[in-house]
Order: C-alpha cells, then structure tokens, then sequence
C-alpha cells in the first residue's frame, strides 16, 4: 500500500491553488525552478504568478542577501556571546533541554565489510551500541551490507534515555511492521516532525500501541523495577525489548497527545526554545556562519518544525508528534538541535532536487531514500535487533544475564562515552574490552568510539597563542580582512565574529589529542584492557569533518554552517590477544 505521504516528485509550490475545499497544494510535477532563490519549484508561469504574494517574503528575504547583517552589528550594540567589556572573544552557552533525540553527528555505517572482513564475507555478525542515541547508524550499518550477505545480524542497542529508548522502539517497530512504502514517511516525520498527519498518528496508534499495550496488560503483576523482556517477530526479522514494568508502562503515552495541547499550543511551545527573543543574538550568530539561502531554511524549519521540502504544503501535519511532546510546558531538545547534523552532508547535497538551495528539502529526499531502502533491506536480512536501558556499565550484566556473554561482538560503538565527563577511556575500555572477539575469532573486530568534547577539555589558551598568526592567515584566505573588522575592538562587527568563529576549524587538533592521550595514560588503559588502539582506522576516518588543506571556497563555507568543527576524533580499538 502506497503513503499518501511519499513524495514521488517535487511538486509545485503553489499551495493557493483554487480547489472545492478553497485553497489547496497545486500537485503537478514542478520543472521550473525560481531562479530568484533557487528554494522552491513550480509547475509553469501561472502557479509562479499566482504563488508570489506568498512567496515573495522568503525570496526578497534580508536573510537571502549576502549583505545581510545581523541586529547587532546593524544597531551598534555589543552581542550577548561577547565575554567581558572588551574580550573579542566568543563563548557558548546552550538554551533548550539537553535531550539529543536527533544525532548531532553524521551516521556511520559501523560494519563495513569491504574495508574490514572483505564484501564476500558470509557469516554471522554481532553489533553493540552502548550508547546508541538515535537509529541512525543502526540505519546506515544495516543498508550498507551488500545485497549478497546471507548471514546473520545480531544488534544489541542500549542507551540510557528513556525517551531516546521509547523513540528508537517504535521507529523500529514501524519499519517492522508496515510496507516500506507506508513505513518510509512514517518513520521519516515521526522522527524528525514537530507536527505529524492526523491519519498517520491514527495508524500508529491503531497498529503499534496494541503491541505495546498487550505487554503492559500481561506484566500488571510484576515488580516496578524488574527487568521484563518481549520479541516482536516478523519473518526473518526481530525486534527485542527489554525494559523494566515502569518503563513498559511509560511507552504508552508516547501515543498520545498530551491532554489539551493542540497543534498551535504545541508550537507556541516549541517556539519558546527555538525562537525564543533571549536568544535572538546566538540565533542570528549561527546564521551568520550560513551561506544566504541557508538561512531563510534554517528560519523555516525553526518556525514550523517540519521536516519537508521548502514549498509542500503543510497543511496535513496538524497534530502534536507525541514521542516529541511528552508535557504540555516544554520542548525536548536545545534550540541549536537540527536534523542537518546528523547525516553527510555531502550526501544530502547529491540529493539536492533544482531548487538546490532548499537544504531541508534535500535532506527529506536523502531520508526518503535511505529509509525505503532501509525498511526493503529490513525485509530480505536475517536479522535480530535487540532494545535495552539501563547504564552502558550494566550492560555486560545484561548480557550475561541473557546467555550472551559467551558470544562476543564484532563491533562495538561507545559513543563519546569516552569523554570525561561521561564514563571517561578507562571505565569505558574496561567495561567494553572484554566483550571484543579476540583476533582468533575475527582479526576486524573493533571497538569504535567518538571523542567529541575531549579536544576543546584539553584545548588551553597557550595553544591558541602558539597558533594565532599561522590560523589567522589561513581564515583571510576563505574571509578577507576588511577595515570594519579592524576597527571592530567591541567585537560588534559581523565579519570579526564570522572570522573569530572560523578558528576552531583551524587548530591543530592533532597535538592537542596527543597530549590528551598523554594526560589520559591512553595506551596503558588500552593495554589493561586488553586492546590496542589501531593505527589505521577502517570503519571511520580519524577526524571525518576536519576541514581538508586547501579546501574550496565552497567546502569551506559549508563546513563552517555545518555546526560541527572538525574537532569530532574517532579512535579504534582491536584486540590485543
């Protein structure tokens, strides 16, 4: 059964089409791009015409215009990011709930046969995501096996997050359940969409609360706090869940829309994180590192929360998405959270449609794609998924507890686990080393794992004395020095704040990891644990969103408006023995 909710092709952004119902989508095919912005598509001249009144506010933009300003530098005031009276210096600070329900860095395919146990590889291969956060490697690691694999994949996911938990069980269950066709937007908007379709809310609920729902009817009598597991079966395909009677219970609501909390209240309510006027300053700075039309996207989606290209209508998503509403007074995540982060960019950008500037646009085809061919794929492995929550150091107890213990993984991903302020190397390695197939039982097995916040610990300010003048001319070469930003002491001018923004793309990330490594005593905890950090990467670059020697204009740009910095470090470990 085919979605009402798939896009096929790009339709014609004229949603002021008269219709019996008044004003509707027009749906034809849409060859024409506005070449005004290079954000929407139209079918012909007449639905551009009639389409402008609406249109133009997003195509004559301020924002779309390279000369745009920022309303700091446009009044003379200083920012609220500036540190200090005189300090030119940036810093951070974050607004919203601290809840990563989207991945805030790209997807990774954690198998990769070809670069590892070679693409004829045929046997069984067991994954272990301590820490998964989103589905979105799970996604990745699961198309990129080749379409000849025979064995089977085992997938042991955790996290500690109820609500990451309860999200990724249901996603799962959709892909499980439905035809790729039905399940592809649902997952799609689920996942990614403030504001879902009515009907599409009604099938969940008539198709996968009933799963759930028939677990909390039969546990009614078990302890609070105990451990209770269930497996969905579907073909070749299963999806385990364990959870403790509490948490079976909190599945259900996530369901249901809170009560009293409609769709304009809902928004109100996100606004107030992703709009909100204290913010205006660290908003508009974000902007400022996007390139022109970037930002009239970034302001759509942060307006409307729907994931969908620039000009479809969204006049169906007229529901509260429960799994992201679970109270009628917040919304989950930061005001910085964007769907962007979590995939390559340089893969979204192959799926750019003509109106090559609508970036969320692109990103929803790129998803739509990926996650059809995700759900077919689903269809033809054998494949066994299991969900848990509990803390990742209770996790080998778990899987003791289940048998598992004598069955150790081929790949295991911590995360940024790793970090300090988590569990840190040691606990980490120690906790996970064991669980490694040693090399007699696959020389590929690694463990993978992502050290995001470690290079800015470990960063002081004597390195960035010792870098200034070597970074400095290499930022001139993508953002010149003009005499606005020399005679910017307060730091209020926008090209000073866009060019002390762009250092961090250029430090030497290297040496600072060294002598994180030194401090950490990283090779004497790997060695205690068994492992040995490999010199080569194989499932992941080092350092994937470091900007490259001699970028283009082009690369650079983006990576500066990608929200990451290239200080985001993979390492991999193997066994030792």
């Amino acid at each position: 059964m085919t979605s009402p909710y798939l896009i096929t092709m790009y339709h014609c952004a004229n949603t002021e089409r008269a219709s019996s119902n008044g004003r509707s989508q027009c749906l034809e095919a849409a060859p024409n791009v506005c070449k005004g912005c290079f954000l929407v598509q139209y079918c012909g001249k007449d639905c551009q015409r009639a389409h402008w009144n609406v249109h133009k506010s997003d195509c004559k933009s301020s924002l779309i215009k390279a000369s745009w300003k920022p309303s700091w530098d446009v009044e003379n005031r200083q920012p609220a990011f500036i540190a200090g009276d005189d300090t030119p210096f940036l810093h951070h600070t974050s607004h919203g709930r601290q809840k990563y329900l989207w991945g805030n860095v790209p997807a990774l395919d954690l198998i990769k046969l070809q670069q590892n146990e070679g693409v004829n590889f045929g046997g069984d291969l067991r994954l272990l995501l301590a820490a998964s956060g989103d589905i979105r490697n799970i996604v990745k690691s699961l198309i990129g096996l080749p379409e000849t694999y025979a064995g089977h994949c085992e997938v042991v996911v955790n996290d500690k997050d109820s609500d990451i938990v309860a999200r990724n069980a249901i996603l799962l269950l959709i892909a499980l359940y439905f035809s790729p066709e039905e399940a592809t937007p649902m997952i799609l908007h689920m996942w990614y969409s403030a504001l879902v379709p009515a009907q599409m809310l009604g099938s969940l609920r008539d198709n996968i609360l009933p799963l759930i729902q028939e677990v909390c009817n039969k546990i009614q009598a078990k302890p609070a706090q105990s451990l209770l597991s269930k497996t969905w079966t579907y073909g070749t395909r299963s999806l385990r869940l364990i959870l403790t009677k509490e948490h079976w219970n909190h599945l259900l609501p996530y369901f249901e829309i809170p009560d009293g909390l409609s769709a304009v209240q809902a928004q109100v309510i996100r606004l107030s994180t992703t709009l909100a006027p204290e913010r205006k300053d660290y908003l508009e700075r974000a902007l400022l590192s996007q390139p022109p039309a970037w930002r009239v996207c970034t302001m759509k989606f942060r307006k409307d929360g729907i994931l969908l290209p620039f000009g479809s209508s969204r006049q169906e998503h007229d529901s509260p998405n429960p799994t992201l509403y679970q109270t009628t007074t917040s919304w989950p995540m930061l005001d910085s959270a964007d769907p962007l982060e979590g995939w390559p960019t340089d893969e979204i950008f192959d799926k750019a449609p003509p109106a090559k500037n609508d970036m969320y646009g692109s990103l929803f085809f790129y998803l739509q794609d990926l996650l059809g061919l995700f759900c077919r794929r689903m269809g033809r492995l054998r494949v066994s998924i299991q969900l848990s929550q509990v803390d990742a150091r209770k996790l080998p107890s778990i899987i003791k507890r289940d048998g598992m213990d004598q069955c150790l993984f081929d790949r295991i991903e911590v995360s940024n686990i790793t970090d300090r302020g988590y569990l840190g190397p040691g606990i980490t390695l120690d906790t996970f080393g064991p669980l490694l197939k040693r090399k007699t039982q696959n020389p590929n097995a690694t463990i993978v794992a992502l050290f995001l916040n470690a290079m800015h610990e470990a960063h002081s300010p004597l390195d960035l004395l010792k870098s200034t003048r070597s970074t400095m001319e290499r930022i001139r070469s993508y953002i010149p020095i003009d005499r606005d930003m020399v005679q910017a002491s307060t730091g209020n001018k926008a090209n000073l704040v866009r060019f002390l923004s762009a250092e961090v793309l250029f430090r030497d990330f290297d040496a600072i990891f060294n002598r994180f490594k030194r401090e950490c005593h990283l090779d004497e905890i790997s060695k205690a644990a068994g492992l040995t950090m490999k010199s080569e990467n194989t499932i992941v670059r080092p350092w994937p969103m470091r900007l490259r020697n001699n970028a283009t204009q082009r690369e650079f740009d983006v990576r500066l408006a990608s929200g990451h910095t290239g200080s985001e470090h993979y390492v991999e470990w193997k066994s030792a023995v």
